[in-house]
């Protein structure tokens, strides 16, 4: 997966420091400086629709070009992963050559907004191997056991999510 992701030594450097950040026990790693240290704008709004996490969208102020939204009515643990997963749409997916053009074309209707299950899986790749790749799954097993809800408290996610990456990572 991070073959695919950028080669600029300053964001490879940013994105491995929060991964093996994972493996310190302590304070929980923000994801929102993590984005921010990128160059994205993170913003909580009232307004997305129920089902929706978080969004990317463009941002000519931000550093980058692009700003993070999250559903303020969300959990932490929903938002924190909201935050990984648009921030790997940023990564594989938008064509930062023209910052004009919003490449996710995303439908700003209540209830409608772009859903492309490839991307959309990408996406969760990038969020999962930010937080559990690279032996960091494998350093909280061995601190905390395989219980879901330590684990979970761990990465500062939710335990469906823990079992999910035990399955992914086939721990």
């Amino acid at each position: 997966m991070f073959k695919r992701l950028p080669e600029d030594g300053h964001q490879r450097n940013t994105l491995r420091n929060f991964n093996l950040g994972m493996m310190r026990p302590g304070k929980i790693q923000s994801v929102k400086e993590l984005a921010e240290s990128l160059g994205l704008d993170v913003r909580e709004l009232e307004g997305l629709p129920r089902r929706m996490a978080g969004r990317l969208v463009s941002d000519p102020f931000a550093e980058a070009g692009y700003a993070i939204e999250v559903n303020k009515n969300h959990s932490i643990v929903s938002k924190r992963f909201a935050v990984l997963h648009e921030l790997g749409h940023f990564l594989l997916h938008v064509d930062r050559s023209d910052p004009i053009f919003d490449p996710l074309h995303l439908n700003r209707g209540d209830d409608e907004f772009y859903y492309e299950p490839k991307q959309e899986a990408e996406a969760n790749a990038v969020a999962d191997v930010l937080l559990f790749g690279d032996g960091a799954l494998e350093a909280a097993i061995s601190l905390h056991g395989r219980k879901s809800s330590e684990l979970a408290k761990y990465f500062g996610v939710s335990e469906q999510m823990v079992e999910i990456a035990l399955r992914k990572f086939s721990l």
